[in-house]
């Protein structure tokens, strides 16, 4: 046989015995390892389609280590829980971050407890003022009511002064608390330093 036959033969067959070289070794190149739905482990050099939403891994079979690992697909309700943990997250930095900013806002504002206080009469003590008026010019109007001055106008403008008093009341009332609350953060923000 000559030569060039025997090189051809030879190139053939070298590349024969590396082509089923190559599928062995892709064939035994990688397991897969999942849990079934009846909760078994099972290990196999294909995945069944059920598996990927389930989760699996990759395992090299020469050393039995983890290539890889897959995590199972997220349910609906996992999905939202998520989403609903993430917002709420965000919602308690935000939070965090409108206290951090009060709390400088406070204490630049006040040195001290005494400060706060005075701080507090003095707002106080102007809107009970403003309150004895409102309360003074309603008795004054229901006197000139109850003497005869009878103008449907007057009556209104009456009803809304009461109205009005109402309001600052609650205002009032509404100053009062935030004064507190604020004391109070002011004396941990100062008890912490």
């Amino acid at each position: 046989m000559p030569v060039r036959h025997r090189a051809i033969l030879v190139g053939l067959a070298l590349t024969v015995l590396l082509s089923l070289a190559l599928q062995a070794a892709q064939g035994a190149g990688v397991t897969y390892r999942w849990i079934n739905n009846d909760g078994n482990l099972q290990w196999s050099d294909t995945l069944p389609s059920g598996a990927a939403e389930r989760g699996y891994q990759v395992i090299d079979p020469r050393t039995g280590e983890v290539i890889r690992e897959i995590t199972p697909r997220k349910t609906a309700e996992e999905k939202a829980r998520e989403a609903a943990e993430k917002r709420a997250a965000e919602q308690a930095a935000r939070e965090a971050q409108a206290q951090a900013q009060q709390d400088r806002i406070l204490l630049s504002l006040y040195s001290d407890e005494a400060d706060l206080q005075q701080t507090r009469d003095q707002r106080l003590d102007r809107l009970d003022a403003r309150i004895a008026q409102m309360e003074g010019s309603i008795e004054r109007m229901q006197a000139n009511i109850d003497a005869g001055h009878d103008d449907p106008a007057y009556v209104r403008d009456l009803e809304q002064m009461k109205q009005a008093v109402i309001e600052m009341r609650a205002e009032r009332t509404a100053v009062a608390k935030e004064f507190e609350a604020d004391l109070e953060r002011l004396r941990t923000l100062q008890s912490d330093d």
